[in-house]
């Protein structure tokens, strides 16, 4: 009898094993030990008849990473599940690759001529402190979900000066936007001094290299030869992942980005929530960027902002648009408008730009995520040249709401608009203080009421929302207060029915 319970407990357990869904665990450091298997990807090729077609697709938490719009198609890195939900919306498609993750097992980092690990590239800029410690310093920035670090590389020629940031690597498969960075360090620590424009540029401006955003997402992609894009957080779900470039607090949302954790696009609990981005932040509030580079892949693109609606329109777009161009000079890549690709909320140039008044630029390398080892030292080469263009350029051209430059009125507008977009406590001080800026007792002159007025006027809807609330105060404060004081003068009515002409605006719409 007992022999055979324990044959039959033995046979059970074998079909309890053969059975039994896998499961993938979260690393040591994850908050959750189970997650749900992940389901394979596919690369498919979606067809579109417009630039609306392409915005409902993205705003369904698709990863469109190669968009035509002249030839009306998307490229997308989508599972099944996903492509279920594409079919019945009617969308005609066709699988080019039922295993994206193919992709990447011909190509192993670390093993492979070109392409370096998150080790690899530790070893470099640790080096370069070493072998130049009186041009370079490293940082640690801050740390990944999984405690790994986040370096930041500063090399300059001592005093402060204006600074540039140039990053990679912020979506895990985009292995070739960590090489750029890192072959700028060496282009600069292999020609410096020696070469006069290098030490003209080095000694002149304050360069920070981020080449690995997301370290986590980097190790785990490379590792396991898997078209991850996301980070590898722990959600609630027992998924894994937040999109980094979907996390930054200026226009955070829901455009162009999911709140489905197991969405390659999900944007996080909240703007900031997750520590690299984070990171990020506190550095640029630190260091007040004159202009950035973020390189992603792929697409041959350099984007500029705004990207998180069509009609979204940047004060210093002529000057952006200028700069795409000669920043794409170099690689031969198409400069176009963030949003123009499809809008999307939440990036890392609408916050550097929008929040720090930094002139921020996107940079997508190559024709795939993982370009072929022999097309790697030509993609390395034309971009370093358009981080050293930009890094000069910043010399001479900044944003129009950079905090060095920027009036008091554009400063607070500008801190404002942020503080409320993000639902930042801040934002009520930051409001007081705008609106005290336009009372009369401090704006006897009017000055800046009417740059008040001249700025509110050249933004788009999205931002008028925002200054709502001060344009209703002043408003009041003007009809209720002014008014009683001083009598019912021409220019104070005038000034009234400006503040209304712009509340009639965003009450229309």
């Amino acid at each position: 009898m007992r022999l055979r319970v324990l044959f039959l407990f033995l046979g059970v357990a074998f079909l309890a094993a053969v059975l039994m869904p896998q499961v993938v665990f979260a690393s040591d450091n994850d908050t959750s030990k189970v997650v749900s298997t992940e389901e394979t990807p596919q690369i498919v090729k979606i067809y579109v008849k417009d630039k609306f077609d392409v915005a409902k697709l993205a705003n369904m938490g698709l990863d469109l990473p190669e968009v035509r719009h002249k030839n009306k198609f998307v490229i997308s890195v989508i599972t099944e599940a996903e492509l279920k939900k594409v079919a019945a919306l009617g969308y005609k498609y066709k699988v080019i690759n039922s295993d994206a993750h193919s992709v990447l097992r011909a190509t192993r980092a670390g093993t492979l001529n070109k392409y370096r690990t998150f080790d690899q590239i530790e070893k470099i800029m640790k080096d370069a402190e070493t072998n130049n410690p009186s041009l370079c310093k490293l940082h640690v920035i801050g740390k990944s979900f999984e405690g790994r670090p986040v370096y930041a590389l500063n090399i300059s020629g001592g005093e402060k000066k204006p600074a540039v940031l140039i990053m990679g690597l912020t979506h895990a498969r985009e292995w070739i936007s960590a090489e750029v960075p890192t072959a700028l360090i060496e282009e600069i620590l292999q020609k410096y001094p020696a070469d006069k424009t290098i030490k003209e540029l080095v000694d002149n401006r304050d360069i920070w290299i981020v080449p690995v955003v997301n370290p986590d997402g980097l190790v785990y992609s490379q590792a396991k030869s898997k078209m991850w894009r996301k980070n590898r957080r722990a959600n609630s779900d027992k998924s894994f992942g937040v999109d980094l470039n979907r996390n930054y607090g200026y226009q955070w949302g829901t455009v162009g980005a999911s709140t489905y954790p197991g969405s390659d696009t999900y944007h996080g609990t909240k703007a900031f929530s997750e520590p690299c981005a984070a990171a990020v932040k506190e550095l640029a509030e630190r260091e007040k960027f004159r202009a950035s580079i973020s390189f992603h892949s792929y697409s041959e693109l350099v984007l500029f902002p705004f990207g998180y609606a069509y009609e979204a329109v940047a004060k210093d777009e002529k000057l952006l648009a200028e700069l795409a161009q000669g920043i794409a000079k170099f690689s031969g890549y198409t400069p176009e408008k963030s949003s123009d690709l499809y809008p999307a909320m939440g990036d890392s140039d609408d916050w550097m730009y929008g929040a720090m008044g930094s002139l921020a630029f996107t940079i997508e390398l190559g024709s795939q995520f993982v370009p072929n080892d022999n097309e790697v030292d030509k993609i390395c080469a034309d971009n370093v040249k358009s981080c050293l263009f930009l890094i000069e350029k910043a010399g001479s051209v900044h944003a129009s709401n950079h905090p060095d430059f920027a009036s008091k009125i554009q400063r607070a507008i500008s801190t404002f608009a942020y503080y409320s977009a993000t639902s930042d406590a801040r934002a009520l001080t930051s409001k007081t203080e705008l609106v005290n800026l336009l009372n009369p007792v401090n704006d006897d002159a009017g000055k800046s009421f009417d740059e008040f007025i001249a700025e509110v006027e050249k933004t788009d809807l999205a931002s008028k929302k925002l200054l709502a609330p001060v344009l209703k105060e002043v408003k009041d404060m003007y009809t209720q207060n002014i008014i009683n004081r001083l009598g019912n003068t021409r220019q104070v009515i005038r000034d009234i029915e400006k503040l209304q002409n712009e509340l009639e605006k965003v009450e229309e719409k």
